[in-house]
């Protein structure tokens, strides 16, 4: 079983901005016929921007570093130790945030199905994962109305 708060520690060290934004990663779920999902949270605090809402480099950090998490979470579900990058990323900022951020990476089962066979079989595979962000604030609305969107292809090799 993998322990968030220790990814959260490794993290933290091996990628010290990670640390100094706040980021704490508090659920992840991976099962092939429901997919995998990892929840990330940021607070707004040491991310805001002049205008007091978050920082737009903070939303695509939290965006990038959540996909790239949940990418490594699922190769390490799979027993393998792979290095991770992202190769291709596109995002949208669509209202303001003025709360404590949170962050859903997602993968379908057909993609995470796919995924790990490749990964098992060929030793490098790529994965799409989308990351919807939202203001806790508004998190009644959840998964309506996300105030940012991000899609980011990855591709994990196993060392």
């Amino acid at each position: 079983m993998i322990n968030l708060e220790e990814f959260t520690c490794e993290i933290h060290r091996d990628i010290p901005l990670s640390q100094h934004m706040g980021f704490r990663f508090c659920r992840f779920n991976c099962a092939i016929e429901s997919g995998a999902d990892l929840y990330t949270e940021l607070p707004l605090a040491p991310n805001l921007n002049d205008k007091n809402t978050a920082f737009g480099g903070s939303i695509a950090t939290l965006a990038t570093l959540s996909g790239w998490s949940l990418v490594t979470l699922i190769s390490r579900q799979l027993k393998l130790s792979s290095e991770v990058v992202v190769y291709h990323s596109e995002q949208s900022f669509n209202a303001p945030i003025t709360a404590d951020l949170y962050s859903i990476a997602k993968v379908s089962p057909e993609s995470l199905e796919s995924f790990s066979d490749k990964l098992k079989k060929e030793g490098r595979a790529k994965l799409s994962v989308d990351v919807q962000i939202f203001g806790l604030a508004n998190s009644s609305q959840q998964e309506q109305n996300a105030s940012a969107s991000y899609t980011g292809k990855y591709l994990a090799t196993v060392r």
